[in-house]
């Protein structure tokens, strides 16, 4: 259709062959013209074959898919660098294998483009709405407004913008503790283009859904290990004290009380062993303020989630302070 600007949706994928198929129903459910997008999937060595779900893709939904398969998996943004690489398209549409777009997607966040001003699109990424969450489901994907980390599950970007910065820094692909790919390419790029002076929006109506993944308690508490990367992109980005931290120093406030027991315990073994009693003390505290109740019943369960999600924050607080003695940036 004439005046329609070519998009590709670009895609990292490694196995997933089910959660990828359901990205694939998402887009040939899209209301955007079939012949103004194609997609572009990069195989990021699997061990599943893929092949079949590809196919069918194109027997069944009538969608155009360019395929390649890496040599070895060095993270997604390598692999969505090499993507782009092969794009038709004058917008590239990123998300990822385990997302499914809504239909006006698409057709929303192209024609925000018309504004050549416009090099950068998101929009919420929220949960599949037949899935439901447990305590340990990953739910950190969730943006419901602008976040400053612009995601690639939901990230719309002009080409050419893209290339004139050089894409993805790979350097900051790594893997994690599990081998996990573990970046923020992404958060990084998108501030390049933002301070170079491009303009950028917001679609509540572009909406991706993503998968709700389940992971055991151990996965769960060990989460956090891969934000050992925020104090690098402060490092690189001081923009973001002010748009992700809170007092331009804590990721995430509720583990300030990690801190104050850390410091409680030193203190204490140190000075005054009762010291120790301050720490329920202050749990059950910042209980009644959260609960805005003094119902015992309340507390309990309050106190409760709270010790169970300790572990877990003190990992995420290990993380981060290994991030910042390794990048020198401190983010608490």
């Amino acid at each position: 259709m004439p005046g329609l600007p070519m998009v590709s949706v670009v895609i990292s994928v490694k196995n997933r062959a089910t959660m990828l198929w359901d990205c694939f129903v998402g887009l040939g459910s899209q209301s955007y013209p079939r012949e103004r997008f194609e997609v572009v999937v990069i195989d990021n060595c699997s061990s599943e074959d893929l092949g079949p779900v590809m196919a069918r893709a194109r027997d069944e939904l009538g969608l155009d898919i360019v395929t390649r398969r890496t040599a070895e998996d060095r993270g997604p943004a390598p692999a969505r660098n090499i993507g782009v690489s092969m794009a038709r398209g004058e917008i590239i549409a990123f998300t990822d294998s385990d997302c499914r777009p809504t239909p006006e997607w698409m057709a929303l966040g192209a024609a925000e483009f018309a504004n050549p001003k416009i090099a950068l699109v998101s929009g919420p990424v929220l949960p599949k709405p037949e899935q439901t969450a447990t305590l340990t489901s990953k739910m950190s994907f969730v943006t419901t407004v602008e976040h400053p980390t612009f995601p690639t599950a939901n990230l719309f970007v002009r080409k050419s913008v893209f290339l004139e910065h050089g894409g993805f820094d790979e350097s900051l692909s790594f893997r994690d503790p599990f081998d996990r790919a573990t970046e923020c390419a992404d958060t990084d790029l998108a501030w390049r283009i933002i301070k170079a002076g491009h303009e950028r929006r917001f679609l509540s109506g572009a909406v991706m859904q993503h998968e709700i993944e389940q992971q055991g308690v151990w996965f769960w508490m060990l989460e956090g290990t891969r934000l050992f990367l925020v104090p690098e992109l402060v490092r690189r980005h001081p923009e973001l004290r002010a748009q992700l931290l809170t007092a331009g120093l804590f990721f995430y406030p509720p583990a300030l009380l990690i801190y104050v027991a850390i410091a409680l315990v030193v203190a204490a073994a140190l000075i005054k062993p009762w010291l120790l009693w301050l720490i329920p003390a202050l749990l059950l505290a910042r209980g009644i303020q959260r609960t805005r109740s003094i119902n015992p019943i309340e507390l309990a369960r309050f106190c409760g989630r709270t010790l169970l999600h300790m572990p877990r924050m003190l990992v995420m607080s290990l993380s981060l302070l290994y991030g910042s003695i390794r990048f020198r940036s401190l983010v608490l």
